[in-house]
Formats: C-alpha cells, structure tokens, sequence
C-alpha cells in the first residue's frame, strides 16, 4: 500500500521492522528507548497501549489496523499434520520432533496459556523453543524445527514452507494490530494520515492477501 499512499500525498515512506516486544535490538520499545527517529508503530495492541501509557506515544492516535490470527508450517514438501481440531493438534504437536515459536504476542501465548491448556506442558519441554528476532517460518524452512506455529501473516511471507492451516478456534488467540504516532515525531499530521489510509476499506483486500484479517472486515 506504500506506494499509492506515496502518490496520493507526496510523502515518502521509509519502513522497518522489529517485534512489537521483547529486549532484541530491533524491537520496537527497545528502538524508541535508543531514541530512533521514528513517526509510526504499527504493533501488537497490547504492547501499543503499553507505550502510550508510558507517554512514548500521541494520545488519541491509535488506529486499529488489522486481526491475527496463529497458524502452523511445516517444511515444504513435508508430510502436513492435521490439527483440524483440539485433539489433533495436540497430537501433532507431541508426535513433532521440534517445534518452534515467536518471541512476540503469539509466542507468548503458546509458552505461557496453549501448552497448559492443551496439558503438554511437561512433554514439550524439551522439543518446543521460542525464537528471538528470526522469523519462525526462516527456522522451519532450516530444517530446524519440524512445526512452527506463529501469526499466519509471519510464515507466510517466507519461502521454503506450506502452512497447515490455523491452530483450532477454541485454543486460537486472535492478536489485533494497531498504529499510533510517535510523541516525537515532526509529523504528526502526515503519520496519522497513513494511519487512517492504512485503516481505510479500500486497503482490505491488500491487508487480507497478507494473512491478517482487516478491522473495517466486520466478518
């Protein structure tokens, strides 16, 4: 969407990217912390409200931009477990040698609330890792893990994996992101324009096609 958003305004976008949390150098609280010059986070709700509670961000600017939801890779051409259902899933997260996922939202949530509810806690602690700053679907493509499990957008961006499907909807966590302006930026004005052209109905298609479910999409 960068360049039309270039064209209609004039303005010229310079994008990077970093976890929305976590201490690795280009996580997103970690960069406002060093002082980068940076107008626009686009992030993990959570995390967002975080920095605007801190002051790090303009009060009011938060736009919700899109829904996550977390799905599962294996290498491609590898045999592709179902995990259709809750029983399933927790089948072939135990018959997997390996299994990886985020250091971000959806990592977390599969370290600290999925295995204990699935009651695998114990048996996959020696096989599931959580990953610092590489995407997961880079580790699965590696041969480095067998499953990898993250936000549906993440995987698939990445090249050398198939995507099973998303993890079973009573143990899915649906992850929203949003965008806010940064308190120092120069400006304000322009970042939250991008903000509300990103959020707009007419972009939905183009957030759909990269796996994440737009705000303005009420389905």
């Amino acid at each position: 969407m960068a360049p039309e958003f270039e064209k209609q305004t004039g303005n010229k976008l310079i994008s990077g990217w970093g976890p929305s949390m976590g201490i690795t150098k280009n996580a997103i609280p970690v960069r406002l912390d060093r002082g980068e010059q940076i107008d626009v986070v686009i992030m993990v709700g959570s995390s967002l409200d975080d920095l605007m509670a801190q002051g790090k961000l303009i009060p009011g600017s938060k736009v919700v931009l899109a829904n996550s939801p977390i799905a599962c890779a294996v290498k491609q051409g590898a045999a592709k477990p179902d995990i259709s259902t809750v029983a399933k899933f927790k089948a072939a997260l135990l018959n997997a040698k390996t299994v990886a996922y985020s250091d971000s939202a959806s990592g977390e949530y599969i370290k600290n609330e999925l295995m204990d509810k699935l009651g695998i806690t114990e048996q996959m602690a020696g096989k599931a890792r959580q990953i610092p700053a590489t995407p997961v679907g880079e580790i699965v493509a590696q041969g480095e893990a067998e499953i990898g499990c993250q936000q549906r957008s993440e995987p698939k961006a990445v090249k050398g994996i198939d995507i099973i499907g998303l993890i079973p909807q009573e143990v899915q966590l649906i992850t929203t992101f949003s965008g806010a302006v940064v308190a120092s930026s120069k400006v304000p004005r322009e970042s939250q324009a991008l903000l509300m052209f990103l959020s707009a109905p007419q972009n939905a298609q183009a957030i759909e096609e990269t796996g994440l479910v737009p705000a303005s999409n009420k389905h």
